[in-house]
């Protein structure tokens, strides 16, 4: 595979999440530096980006536009269950009906409550997450809203205590790679120009102000 090239035009966005193949993207160190800021605030500005990861801020913007067309990243806000008044977090696996699944899943994608359906191989075929206000929002979610989906034939529960990771925070960029720079997220004091300047000047001989004797 061929290296980023920044000049190359960008494509059009047509991958999905999930149905990219394995390695369909190439990623090398400057666009997993602009990953790793952008996981830690996706507000940030080019021009930032830029300052100090240490390239043109044109540069940044097809790197970041050619990522988000391939799919490879999602800049989006978060928003967090718990602060907002659903703190219970269900982790639910369902058997459905042969030839039930797509018509099920869809069904359940359209529910309030769940945050995210995906399509298993194994012993159940579809699991879910949903937040809930209280153990009685669940119980309720549980025995009567599921109830009025035909086709479920058993579920599951698992009622999450405390989640110590979460999807967005995962490196995948970095597996298998020597680790980056650590920095902090400051561009460096005077800026790239300025660097450079003091990386190249030389230091002029000093001159005595007495004239050599003869």
């Amino acid at each position: 595979m061929n290296p980023p090239n920044d000049d190359q035009p960008v494509s059009k966005p047509v991958v999905r999440q999930g149905s990219s193949p394995h390695g369909a993207v190439d990623l090398d160190d400057l666009d997993r530096r602009i990953m790793r800021l952008l996981r830690r605030d996706g507000r940030l500005t080019y021009a930032h980006i830029a300052r100090v990861v240490g390239v043109s801020e044109p540069t940044v913007r097809k790197r970041v536009d050619r990522l988000l067309h391939a799919g490879a990243i999602y800049i989006v806000a978060r928003v967090n269950p718990a602060p907002i008044g659903f703190p219970i977090d269900a982790i639910i696996c369902l058997r459905v009906e042969r030839g039930r699944v797509q018509e099920v899943g869809d069904r359940l994608a359209g529910m309030e409550n769940v945050a995210y359906v995906s399509y298993l191989a194994g012993s159940f075929d579809i699991m879910i997450e949903a937040f809930l206000p209280d153990t009685e929002g669940l119980f309720k979610f549980l025995n009567e809203d599921l109830e009025q989906i035909e086709g479920i034939v058993h579920t599951e529960t698992w009622h999450v205590l405390r989640t110590d990771k979460f999807n967005y925070m995962w490196e995948g960029e970095n597996v298998g790679l020597a680790p980056l720079p650590v920095t902090d997220g400051r561009a460096p004091a005077g800026g790239r120009a300025h660097a450079a300047v003091r990386a190249t000047r030389k230091t002029a001989p000093k001159r005595s102000g007495r004239r050599p004797q003869t």
